[in-house]
């Protein structure tokens, strides 16, 4: 892993101003759109781990858990865009020592992480669609976690050499976060190995499985709609949870990529065309507006999944719903009568139904289940 011109964004601001109109949009742009991006971008990727970590709805789904972890290296990459960010106003940050090395790290690890995390749950999600039967015993809690915790693990470790050859340097007068002389050789084979673990293999892969899963949802959909024609019976809840699923998660990763592949096309260019003194002021200006695409990509994740997700919809209103009504219930379930039960000593319990799914309390038995005062038998 090492620097590159995609994760650096920073390091574009450097360029002195052209006199064209595109030169100035795109100037208007990373001034203004920027920082927006940053604040609202991180708000709703807090906003996107809250409703997912608090509603029960969202963690009977493992998928779920790669959405908050995908959300949070997100945030990360948004702090470090904004290190970046302060260079345009004439605050330097990035140029200091020691945090010229933190944002190329943060950038690095950040990117690193949000492609293998997109490739996770879409792995997951092709198991779902294609071996509907290995799911449950596949697609687990615990191996989401496991899973999320080795990506982090292995990004923190393959990163961390940029930390040893990056450093404050003075070139034309102007400070710039760039490679310490004596490394450039090592810095571009590492640089071509972060291209091939951030960009080909993990896109292949994201290609590949999503053409799958689209092949399998046209099928499963197919032979649902004959199935339903034919007995007249309505699909199951399950079912249409994980088909809602599914479908959320192919849209996300089809984003992902699509923001993405602009910025890494640049990237093969430069390899393709290595000298710096034939950089046409039209490339610079390509360059940059992929990379607003692929910044973007890391600030729009919960309007994505508020867009595309029908569950993480109605997740996030009924959590909202609970914190305009502190009292515990909704709107819709406060009508709700509360209930006499019979509990498993045999006496006689008060359960309100409508309790804030994020609330500690102990399970409690639904309205119409009357267990036996027998405690041999178990309440489930």
């Amino acid at each position: 892993m090492t620097m590159s011109d995609d994760e650096g964004s920073g390091n574009n601001f450097t360029f002195p101003a052209r006199n064209s109109l595109a030169w100035t949009i795109v100037t208007g742009f990373e001034t203004y759109y920027l920082p927006i991006l940053v604040f609202v971008g991180s708000l709703g990727n807090c906003l996107s781990v809250f409703v997912v970590t608090a509603s029960t709805k969202m963690r009977r789904s493992s998928s779920n858990y790669y959405l908050a972890a995908l959300a949070i290296s997100d945030t990360g990459f948004l702090l470090a865009l904004l290190l970046a960010w302060f260079g345009i106003v004439n605050v330097p940050l990035v140029t200091r020592p020691g945090i010229c090395q933190l944002f190329i790290y943060l950038t690095n690890v950040c990117s690193f992480l949000s492609a293998w995390f997109v490739v996770a749950f879409t792995v997951e999600r092709f198991v779902a669609v294609r071996y509907p039967l290995h799911r449950q015993w596949i697609c687990t809690y615990n191996r989401a976690k496991y899973l999320i915790g080795s990506v982090t693990v292995a990004g923190l470790v393959l990163c961390s050499p940029v930390l040893l050859f990056t450093e404050v340097r003075v070139h034309e007068a102007i400070s710039v976060c760039s490679i310490t002389p004596g490394w450039e050789r090592l810095a571009t084979i590492l640089n071509f190995v972060d291209t091939i673990l951030t960009f080909v293999l993990p896109f292949s892969v994201i290609v590949v499985l999503n053409t799958l899963i689209v092949r399998g949802v046209y099928e499963v959909d197919r032979a649902r709609m004959l199935l339903e024609a034919r007995l007249s019976t309505r699909e199951s809840p399950l079912a249409l949870q994980q088909s809602r699923i599914t479908k959320m998660l192919l849209i996300v990763s089809s984003v992902f990529f699509c923001l993405n592949l602009p910025s890494y096309v640049m990237r093969l260019y430069a390899y393709v065309h290595p000298d710096e003194n034939t950089v046409t002021d039209m490339e610079v200006l390509i360059q940059r507006c992929c990379l607003l695409l692929f910044d973007t990509n890391f600030g729009i994740s919960f309007g994505l999944y508020c867009a595309s997700g029908q569950n993480f919809r109605s997740a996030a209103v009924e959590l909202l719903s609970c914190y305009k009504n502190p009292g515990g219930t909704t709107a819709d379930q406060s009508r709700q009568a509360s209930t006499n039960q019979v509990n498993t000593f045999g006496s006689k319990q008060k359960v309100t139904t409508g309790r804030c799914c994020w609330k500690k309390t102990p399970p409690q038995p639904s309205p119409h289940e009357v267990h036996n005062a027998n405690p041999s038998i178990p309440v489930k």
